[in-house]
């Protein structure tokens, strides 16, 4: 009976450390430009912020015909203002790939977050950009581009704008088994300015 008793607490004790396991998430070491004194991580304004979350793996599939999607990714990101308070920002997602190793390896999902400016600073450097193209025409390229023209120019260039905000945020992560969050963990960085997008200009290639 003792032994009943010993083997039931071990099988408890495997389901109950299982179930503690979390996905983790971290920046990419190319992301981080620097540290604050705090120990904060730092990227760049208008550089990439890459992520990866670890999670643990998924069983295969054990019947024919079944198939298992890779593990995806959805963020919110909060703003960590002056006060200490956090105000909500959009963010994007840009997934790049994952994958899994032998067991008990976990599985893995890359992704690049975007934290876009507001839409008045978007607008500028829309237009700034835009008027920097413009001051490039020659005088028949100018003859040549309508007010439709601008006006579809800028609708494209307010697209690929990729210039973060600036601030210190916590991005909330979320490991997704399709439409299932597995878990969710929380990267903290600080976005520091190092340029603009009106100055840099579009990459040659989106980064995902």
């Amino acid at each position: 009976m003792r032994y009943i008793i010993l083997a039931q607490i071990l099988l408890f004790a495997s389901v109950t450390f299982a179930s503690d396991i979390r996905p983790s998430c971290e920046l990419a070491k190319e992301s981080i430009l620097s540290r604050s004194s705090s120990g904060l991580a730092q990227v760049s304004n208008v550089g990439s912020i890459r992520i990866t979350c670890r999670a643990p793996a998924r069983p295969f599939p054990a019947k024919p015909g079944e198939s298992r999607n890779g593990l995806t990714a959805a963020t919110t990101a909060y703003e960590i203002l002056v006060s200490g308070s956090r105000k909500l920002v959009a963010s994007e997602v840009y997934l790049v790939g994952g994958g899994f190793g032998p067991e008990p390896e976990p599985e893995w999902v890359d992704f690049y977050v975007h934290i876009p400016l507001d839409s008045e600073e978007l607008d500028t450097e829309a237009h700034r950009y835009l008027a920097k193209l413009e001051e490039s025409m020659t005088p028949e390229q100018k003859a040549q581009f309508t007010e439709d023209a601008r006006k579809k120019a800028l609708e494209n260039l307010r697209q690929v704008v990729y210039q973060h905000r600036v601030g210190h945020f916590q991005v909330e992560c979320r490991v997704l088994d399709g439409s299932r969050v597995m878990g969710t963990h929380l990267v903290e960085l600080g976005v520091l300015f190092k340029g603009r997008f009106s100055d840099v200009g579009p990459r040659p290639s989106p980064p995902a």
